[in-house]
């Protein structure tokens, strides 16, 4: 039997992903990234695996290494974004918002959701000032106005925690 060359793997392993076999993809693709270890495209896509697999953490770092060979590929960086914000990592993804909007593709999904991740851990300015971004982005959200508001209520309040 013919030993499957790297890019025979990586699209085995799109075959098995697509087929939601996402550990049998893992798999093939860490094979394929073996001797291709430099492949962005593979690197995100063995990241997203991971992130289906509920592995954020390690997507994470393929993609962080993906970035460094395709610096402005925008969906490594939607990828890593996200991966950032399943691990509970909104610092770490905000500093990514700006490539997006510049490349068209950041949302207010994206900034409400990183939003309440700053919420959840009590930053309150950098929760306020991604409210106030979505809601430029995309004003009819009737709810971040009283959100908005609240947070600013707190924040008068001194809890403490408005300059984290």
């Amino acid at each position: 039997m013919p030993t499957a060359t790297p890019v025979g793997r990586h699209a085995k392993a799109v075959e098995l992903a697509e087929a939601g076999k996402y550990q049998e993809a893992l798999d093939v693709i860490e094979q394929h990234l073996d001797e291709a270890p430099d492949d962005a495209q593979a690197l995100n896509d063995a990241a997203v695996l991971l992130h289906c697999l509920d592995r954020s953490d390690m997507a994470v770092e393929y993609l962080v290494r993906a970035r460094q060979l395709s610096q402005d590929d925008p969906e490594i960086i939607w990828n890593l974004v996200e991966a950032h914000l399943a691990e509970a990592e909104a610092d770490q993804a905000r500093p990514l918002f700006d490539l997006m909007d510049k490349a068209g593709i950041l949302n207010i999904d994206v900034l409400n959701r990183a939003a309440s991740v700053f919420l959840n851990q009590g930053h309150l300015k950098q929760a306020m000032e991604l409210l106030q971004w979505s809601l430029r982005l995309e004003p009819r959200q009737p709810i971040l106005k009283p959100m908005i508001e609240v947070i600013r209520h707190k924040m008068a309040e001194g809890s403490g925690q408005a300059g984290r």
